[in-house]
């Protein structure tokens, strides 16, 4: 306790120092009423409908946007003003967004050039019949592996469009006995996973279903592992070797974890549970893993 009531008196008489009272007068992120830190050089404010489309180039940004979205008009308006440090560079934007029952759209408009610089967009409940057949295909592999998943009923169902202009796109979806999600209820078998418009799985886990993956080929959940990779990413698995394995033993559960080869791709970490069985695969990176004791 010593030393941190000493850190804080220090803090304090720094403060009062001339030198440090100049530094925060001249420092515009600290002074503004109602910006509210949020982690690391950055900070928010809530902003009104009013507040929104008095900012300076806001109306002639948003009727650009409407005239290749004419839907997105009747849509409810939110957002805020953000401020964040990049590269040692001060940023001033609006976060907005445009949401109906349907979907939402995430834009970003930068205060400077008083233009909008990103665009992201969610749909929700999109029908299983209406998913890309590289999604559907994807999960026929996984299918394939736990027949027990293929009964589940799909529940929610949402695509992220992260940029519009290039259309990145990830599928998140959840199935589960109902095809419903009922409140309190805790063991119901469900099934979710993540993936892009090309079929690639970034995440999956299955939970309370008895021997989720026993399709796989191999003897130890290491080989398992190796055969759930190659099954899932073909050719493109050979890249990835298993780094190190992790057990816990309360609850007991585990991690396999593979490196890639290439420094330009991620890692992936295969999830396994208390009877050795593995529920789960998940794409992370190798800052995350480190900060789990992971690597």
């Amino acid at each position: 306790m010593k030393k941190v009531v000493t850190a804080f008196l220090t803090a304090s008489l720094l403060a009062t120092t001339p030198v440090l009272a100049a530094e925060q007068e001249s420092n515009p992120i600290q002074q503004e009423e109602g910006m509210i830190e949020h982690g690391e050089d950055y900070w928010f404010r809530d902003l009104t409908v009013d507040e929104i489309m008095a900012q300076k180039g806001m109306k002639l940004a948003l009727e650009s946007f409407y005239d290749q979205f004419p839907r997105t008009k009747t849509y409810e308006i939110g957002g805020g003003k953000v401020r964040r440090v990049e590269n040692g560079k001060e940023i001033n934007e609006i976060a907005l967004s445009l949401r109906s029952e349907e979907e939402i759209f995430g834009l970003t408009f930068d205060i400077k050039t008083e233009k909008i610089t990103e665009c992201s967009q969610r749909v929700f409940n999109i029908p299983e019949s209406e998913l890309p057949k590289t999604v559907r295909a994807t999960l026929d592999k996984i299918y394939s592996l736990s027949p027990e998943a293929k009964n589940l009923k799909l529940y929610a169902s949402e695509i992220w469009t992260f940029n519009i202009k290039e259309k990145e796109q990830e599928y998140d979806l959840g199935f589960n006995e109902n095809g419903e999600i009922i409140e309190g209820e805790y063991n119901n078998k469900e099934f979710n996973i993540k993936l892009d418009e090309t079929g690639k799985v970034t995440y999956f886990k299955f939970e309370n279903i008895p021997l989720p993956l026993g399709n796989l080929e191999g003897n130890t959940k290491e080989e398992k592992a190796q055969a759930l990779l190659k099954q899932l990413y073909g050719e493109e698995a050979s890249e990835y070797k298993i780094k190190k394995v992790t057990v816990y033993e309360e609850p007991r559960k585990g991690f396999i974890v593979f490196m890639p080869t290439s420094s330009e791709k991620y890692p992936i970490v295969v999830r396994f549970n208390n009877k050795y069985e593995l529920n789960g695969l998940e794409v992370t990176t190798r800052d995350f893993l480190e900060f789990a004791g992971l690597l």
